[in-house]
């Protein structure tokens, strides 16, 4: 049987990017067999806009409105459910401000019988020899080396062997997830809501011993994240950093490493507050403790 491929959207409040993304999707020199888009409530006018340029009317094409704004943890929980359960055997995971090149997909399924999930090479929309996001390099035992990182796409083709980098990948950035690892492992974790949802995942899948490869030539653009905090962003980076230490430190850095990294995060997280309310960071030091405990507890949105 042919394998099948669902790209999923999540989108929130971004309708323009959201039709170039789906423009990308459409023009993929090797075609997707479905769209799934999964808008968090948005209010700008999204379901129109898909509606005006004629999204709603492709037979290819699910749309999804959430009631309640779910996160991005919880759109891709929603979509990749959605796929999985429809029967297709490859994810395509991407947010709405990512623009696939049109070969992407192809370059991806080339690797697609030696790995369960193939990352893209993720450049900037304005310099494709930058990368938007930095991809971690891995010692000789598969730990995050110390603090090092490949930030070209020049030191990537150059650390690649016959076009892969193999043991890492940059999630939810078209990156391309065979059906069998969430069938194991299951979901993206939606009580994460935003900011270290797809860091969970991969290190879920790490520590299943799925196979994971970075595509050199399978070319994905988007915005270089910047690290810009509201209160609710804020909370949700620092309790989901701990959180996913506490359950994976022990396949993240070398024993050695592993007590630095919660004394580093707390002090860089403190050192970063965008509020020295002692209201605010009670209940973000609070959200923490829990954390550590294995507990998730969502933001308050109305105390803050």
């Amino acid at each position: 049987m042919k394998p099948t491929v669902a790209a999923v959207v999540v989108t929130f409040n971004r309708k323009q990017l959201l039709h170039q993304c789906l423009t990308a999707l459409l023009n993929q020199s090797c075609p997707v067999d479905c769209i799934v888009v999964i808008d968090n409530a948005s209010t700008d006018g999204t379901t129109e806009m898909l509606a005006e340029n004629g999204y709603l009317h492709q037979s290819r094409l699910i749309y999804q409105k959430m009631s309640e704004n779910t996160g991005g943890a919880g759109g891709f929980h929603e979509g990749m459910k959605l796929a999985f359960e429809a029967g297709y055997t490859w994810l395509w995971l991407m947010d709405d401000d990512g623009v696939p090149a049109d070969t992407c997909l192809e370059r991806l399924l080339i690797n697609s019988e030696k790995y369960d999930v193939i990352g893209t090479a993720v450049v900037k929309p304005d310099d494709s020899e930058a990368l938007a996001l930095k991809l971690r390099v891995l010692d000789d035992q598969g730990y995050f080396a110390n603090r090092q990182y490949i930030s070209t796409y020049r030191d990537l083709c150059a650390q690649s062997q016959n076009g892969i980098y193999a043991g890492t990948a940059n999630f939810f950035n078209g990156v391309l997830i065979h059906r069998r690892v969430p069938e194991s492992i299951g979901y993206v974790l939606k009580e994460l809501f935003i900011w270290g949802d797809e860091y969970e995942y991969s290190l879920r899948i790490k520590a299943a011993n799925f196979q994971v490869a970075t595509a050199v030539d399978a070319i994905y653009r988007h915005p270089a994240s910047l690290f810009t905090f509201s209160k609710l962003k804020y909370y949700y980076y620092f309790r989901n950093l701990i959180y996913v230490y506490q359950n994976y430190a022990q396949i993240m850095y070398r024993p050695s490493l592993r007590w630095l990294f919660p004394i580093y995060t707390v002090a860089n997280c403190l050192r970063m507050t965008p509020s020295w309310s002692p209201h605010y960071l009670a209940r973000v030091l609070s959200a923490v403790f829990w954390a550590w405990q294995g507990k998730l507890i969502p933001y308050n949105w109305t105390s803050t």
